[in-house]
C-alpha cells in the first residue's frame, strides 16, 4: 500500500520546469507489420526510480514522470513481444510494462504532464481535490493534459492558438519482474514469479498507435522521495514474428528435442 506522500499540484503547477513531460525521444520502435515481418527492434531509457510502476497501481493513480515512455505502430494486427531488462549493475530496477493504445501528444503541440491545469482538474473530477498521486494508471485506461498554447508564446493576453486537449490511453495489458512480494498485493498485476531484472510478455493487438510505460515494480514500504530523481537504464526490445512462423518455430524446437533424446 501507498504511504506517506500526498502530491500537491499547486506545487506542480508552479514548478513544472522541474517535471519531465511525457515524451518519446528516441525511444520511437517505429511502425511494424506482425502480419508479413520478423524483425526485434530495442530501445534504452532511463528509469527514474525503482518504484514508480507499482506505486502507480493503486487506485488514486501515480506520477508518470517516474516511468517512461516508449511508442510503436502496428500497420496489422497481429502479435508481439516486448522485453524490458535493467542495463545498471547488479539488475538495481525490476522493470514493469504496461501497454496502451493511444499517443500522448507531440511537438508542434505542447506536450503532456500531470501538472497542467488541465490534468489536474480531470484528476479533481475523478477523485475531489488532492487526492490523486498523478496521472499514470498502470493497471487501466487513464488521460494526461498539455497546455493552451498562445499567439505569442508566453503571453496569456495574446489569446489562446491551440487549447489544450487530454491525451488519453486504452489499457491493453502488463508485465511485471518478481512477485507480490515486490510489486504488492493490487489485483490484475501478471507477474513474472522471478525479480532477476528482466521481463518479457507477447500480446495481441489491433492494428493502431501504442504507448508503452515502463517503470520500477519494486514496490516503495517508507516516505516516497519528491526528488532528485535518479537514473535506472533499462533496454526495451519490441519483437514481432508472422504467424505462419509459429508452427514452424515449434516444429523445429520438437525436432531439436528429438535429436537431443537420441
Amino acid at each position: 500500500m501507498k504511504t506517506n506522500i500526498v502530491i500537491i499540484f499547486v506545487t506542480l503547477v508552479s514548478a513544472t520546469s522541474a517535471f519531465s513531460h511525457l515524451t518519446y525521444t528516441n525511444r520511437d520502435f517505429g511502425t511494424l507489420n506482425p502480419g508479413s515481418e520478423n524483425t526485434s527492434v530495442t530501445k534504452s531509457g532511463s528509469i527514474s526510480s525503482t518504484f514508480g510502476w507499482a506505486y502507480s497501481t493503486d487506485a488514486d493513480y501515480g506520477d508518470s514522470h517516474r516511468n517512461r515512455a516508449f511508442r510503436f505502430t502496428l500497420a496489422t494486427a497481429g502479435q508481439i513481444q516486448l522485453s524490458a531488462q535493467s542495463s545498471g549493475a547488479g539488475n538495481i530496477l525490476l522493470p514493469a510494462i504496461s501497454i496502451y493504445s493511444g499517443l500522448a501528444h507531440i511537438a508542434p503541440d505542447s506536450l503532456d504532464h500531470d501538472g497542467t491545469p488541465l490534468s489536474i482538474s480531470y484528476l479533481n473530477g475523478l477523485f475531489g481535490p488532492d487526492v490523486a498521486q498523478g496521472s499514470f494508471n498502470a493497471l487501466g485506461d487513464w488521460a494526461i493534459g498539455n497546455e493552451d498554447i498562445y499567439n505569442i508564446s508566453g503571453d496569456a493576453t495574446s489569446s489562446i492558438a491551440v487549447p489544450a486537449s487530454l491525451s488519453h490511453f486504452s489499457y491493453m495489458g502488463n508485465v511485471a519482474d518478481g512477485t507480490p512480494a515486490n510489486y504488492g498485493s493490487t489485483t490484475g498485476i501478471q507477474g513474472d514469479g522471478n525479480a532477476d531484472g528482466q521481463v518479457s510478455a507477447w500480446f495481441d493487438l489491433p492494428a493502431g498507435d501504442y504507448t508503452v510505460m515502463v517503470g520500477g515494480a519494486q514496490m516503495y514500504s517508507g516516505s516516497l522521495p519528491a526528488g532528485p530523481y535518479t537514473s535506472y537504464p533499462v533496454n526495451v526490445t519490441l519483437s514481432v514474428i508472422p504467424e505462419a512462423s509459429v508452427p514452424l518455430l515449434f516444429a523445429l524446437s520438437t525436432l531439436g528435442l528429438a535429436f537431443r533424446r537420441r
